[in-house]
């Protein structure tokens, strides 16, 4: 779920396999000749790897309704061991069923599979001793499409020497799917699979696009008939790109170091992940067995989604957030201008917001500027809010006094601009 090894410059997944968007129902319902499950699970990512208060508390709260915990346990950068100190205690009092997550960054595996199964059996008799309910084991690796029978090959050598009686899992990149017969072989390995769709290519505006989501889901459901998940995003990324756009430096957890104009923003509009959600809810994918969200909402964590954001994509819902302008009075006319979202949920605020007339002078500030044509300030994309924040969009000059707070009426991705009266 971290930084991802694929060819292109991303800070995602490899490229992107486009599907055409009315294969989507037809890949849906070409493997629907079994039964679904009862109903799909929620899981969520723990992937700090030192936990924190605030990281312990969000483990043990019972906000949201999940049905299992995934903890990053154990991480190798090529073959250097990254060190993980986690609060098993607060693992054990929520007594979620828990897999091991084994993060391996790089191109290929660098560390012998006869390592990293030593290293899983001393992590899994500490949690066993401290009563933890451990289920499975899941390796994150990603690299490009060509390097799966070499993953394949060094998967089959760690699992068996692995426990038996615990469940394999793999995450997995929609750019596997130009490998078909070498990703055949890697989930008759696994016993079940991770498809993650956040996150995929650098150069889209968005971490998350809901039509490419299905259409992969469609694929991975028609490659090959074994269970699966799909991971989804609750969080934003900060990116400070190079002057031709490649990114040098990413901030996708903690309280988002990355700030000023240099640094641009990434996130997965609530809306559009939760319509994901009600769609699949309502086709059921035969091998589909539930959602696993990165990643678990932790008080402090300002890039991740709030719990009750998270909460309403669990269900497959997402209502608008209520987001006001705010008309700050200076004397002589001059009004200061703030977005506030006064939800309880992260929002979205206009991209775009109209002046009157009556506004002769008009200046916007941060991402916000002026459109003197049509006296609106207006951004490249709508501002992310999380609840309670004030956002400082500029200022305006009237002859008639401006309403000190007003709710503006946007669409769920933001894209509607919003009128003053």
């Amino acid at each position: 779920m971290g930084s991802r090894c694929a060819p292109e410059p991303t800070y995602g997944l490899g490229r992107l396999s486009r599907i055409g968007t009315g294969l989507t129902a037809l890949l849906l319902l070409a493997g629907c000749d079994a039964p679904p499950p009862a109903a799909l699970t929620q899981e969520a990512y723990v992937w700090q790897r030192t936990w924190t208060a605030p990281v312990g508390a969000a483990v043990r709260s019972r906000e949201l309704d999940l049905d299992g915990l995934r903890v990053l346990g154990l991480h190798w950068v090529g073959d250097h061991a990254v060190a993980t100190r986690l609060d098993l205690s607060a693992l054990a009092a929520r007594a979620l069923p828990l897999r091991l997550v084994i993060r391996i960054e790089g191109s290929r595996p660098r560390i012998p599979s006869a390592t990293v199964a030593t290293a899983v059996r001393e992590v899994l008799t500490e949690w066993q001793s401290q009563g933890l309910p451990v289920q499975g084991i899941e390796v994150d690796h990603d690299c490009g499409s060509g390097g799966l029978a070499d993953y394949a090959a060094w998967l089959a050598s760690l699992k068996a020497e692995l426990p038996a009686n615990l469940s394999l899992s793999i995450t997995a990149l929609p750019s596997w799917l130009d490998n078909p017969d070498a990703l055949r072989a890697l989930r008759g390995i696994a016993d079940e699979s991770v498809l993650q769709v956040h996150a995929v290519d650098a150069r889209q505006a968005h971490l998350f696009n809901a039509d490419n989501a299905l259409n992969w889901v469609a694929a991975w459901q028609a490659n090959a008939h074994s269970p699966f998940r799909v991971a989804l995003p609750a969080y934003r990324l900060r990116v400070r790109s190079a002057a031709n756009g490649k990114a040098l430096v990413v901030a996708a957890e903690g309280p988002g170091e990355l700030a000023g104009d240099a640094a641009r923003e990434r996130y997965a509009i609530p809306a559009e992940v939760a319509r994901v959600v009600r769609e699949l809810n309502q086709m059921r994918p035969s091998m589909l067995r539930g959602w696993l969200w990165f990643r678990l909402p932790v008080e402090g964590d300002r890039l991740g989604w709030t719990p009750t954001t998270l909460a309403y994509a669990m269900r497959g819902e997402m209502p608008m957030a209520r987001i006001e302008l705010l008309a700050v009075a200076r004397g002589n006319g001059l009004f200061d201008l703030f977005l506030h979202n006064a939800d309880q949920l992260d929002g979205l605020g206009p991209s775009a917001i109209a002046f009157p007339a009556h506004c002769g002078v008009l200046e916007g500030s941060g991402a916000f500027v002026t459109d003197p044509s049509t006296r609106r300030l207006q951004a490249e994309q709508a501002p992310w809010l999380s609840p309670d924040q004030r956002l400082a969009i500029g200022f305006t000059r009237c002859a008639q006094p401006l309403p000190a707070q007003q709710v503006l009426h946007a669409s769920p991705t933001g894209s509607a601009a919003a009128t003053t009266p």
